[in-house]
């Protein structure tokens, strides 16, 4: 999918809800803004695919229950047909809302949008900004099964051995990282040795559905990380919603400090913390998501010596952080999630190391 030229044209909305009062609230609240059109509406899942076919809308307003075919499964049908960019709109709250947060996320839903926030005071602004940001994001088709073959990577900056055997596994990601984060986790051992540190951009409460989710399948221990956890085995440890993870000599901290790339947990304060910690014992790995989260605290630890690696363009449900890594000539591997597991199992044992 291209990126969205908003100077030329509107903004073509698609608004699927069963109820016709909830479609007119949204249609109402899209209109006050002129750079925005809506293209059309459906009232159910099965209608919502037609007319995505047929109108081609630049971004989808999507309930996620409707009659005939569900939210989800309107939006994986989607992002594996026509990637187009959907935020998902529940009347759900508390636990319900975070699990659909963490479904809708996995079937490549880019926000989950409350109902009730339709109602607020500024929805008139906090709507259509949404819509707009969202519409920009640069999509790929989702594949849902089999995991990828593994093969060869793709090497950038450098394909030579290391001196020093990795420690420790720090990855970063953001839109469309739960997917590719599984995809990693459930394919490596039971006897894998090193110590995952994970930082997803979430929503409040999100860590500990997406520690749910992640175990299912995985055969590593999956946690939200606490403070003080020591980094003496295996395993997955998530950094909480709203919180830095960092590495303080072989221990895990958390932190209060501000968002860095207007996120807190921030990719970058892991790897820089690692970076730090490590040096060239570390592997850094940047997976899918929109902005530049991670890029200059990638860059830190290939500088510090540690195997960076970027998902590539055509797994990344948003090609725009690891895009930046790249950019910044700080992966010495660009491949898809699926391929991962093999390098990360060839440098813990050492077999990519120097003798």
């Amino acid at each position: 999918m291209s990126d969205l030229d908003t100077t030329s044209r509107p903004l073509r909305v698609l608004v699927v809800d069963d109820s016709a009062v909830q479609r007119q609230v949204i249609s109402r609240l899209l209109k006050q803004d002129p750079s925005i059109e809506i293209a059309g509406w459906a009232a159910n899942g099965a209608d919502a695919l037609r007319s995505v076919s047929l109108l081609q809308p630049d971004l989808i307003l999507l309930d996620d229950k409707m009659p005939v075919l569900g939210g989800l499964e309107v939006a994986r049908r989607i992002m594996a047909e026509r990637p187009t960019p959907i935020v998902m709109i529940s009347a759900a709250t508390g636990a319900s809302a975070v699990a659909l947060a963490t479904r809708a996320l996995a079937a490549g839903v880019l926000a989950v949008q409350s109902k009730q926030s339709l109602f607020a005071s500024c929805a008139a602004t906090d709507l259509p900004r949404l819509v707009k940001t969202m519409a920009s994001v640069r999509l790929v088709r989702q594949r849902w099964g089999a995991p990828a073959e593994d093969g060869p990577g793709r090497p950038v900056a450098s394909d030579l051995a290391r001196p020093s055997r990795p420690e420790v596994v720090a990855i970063g990601a953001s839109t469309g990282g739960p997917q590719a984060l599984r995809e990693i986790i459930c394919r490596l051992p039971a006897c894998f040795p090193l110590p995952v540190l994970v930082v997803q951009h979430t929503t409040s409460g999100y860590s500990n559905n997406l520690v749910d989710w992640l175990q299912v399948g995985s055969k590593l221990s999956v946690r939200v990380a606490q403070d003080g956890d020591p980094l003496d085995r295996g395993g997955v440890f998530v950094a909480p919603t709203g919180r830095h993870l960092v590495v303080q000599g072989r221990r895990l901290a958390l932190l209060d400090a501000p968002p860095v790339s207007l996120h807190r947990p921030s990719a970058t304060v892991l790897y820089r913390s690692v970076a730090e910690a490590f040096g060239p014992r570390a592997i850094g790995i940047l997976l899918t998501g929109m902005g530049n989260d991670g890029a200059a605290g990638l860059l830190a630890m290939r500088e510090a010596g540690a195997l960076t690696i970027a998902q590539d363009e055509q797994s990344s449900v948003v090609f725009g952080m690891p895009a930046e890594a790249i950019s910044l000539g700080a992966a010495d591997h660009v491949m898809a999630p699926g391929l991962m597991p093999r390098l990360l199992l060839e440098h813990a044992s050492g077999r990519s190391a120097a003798a």
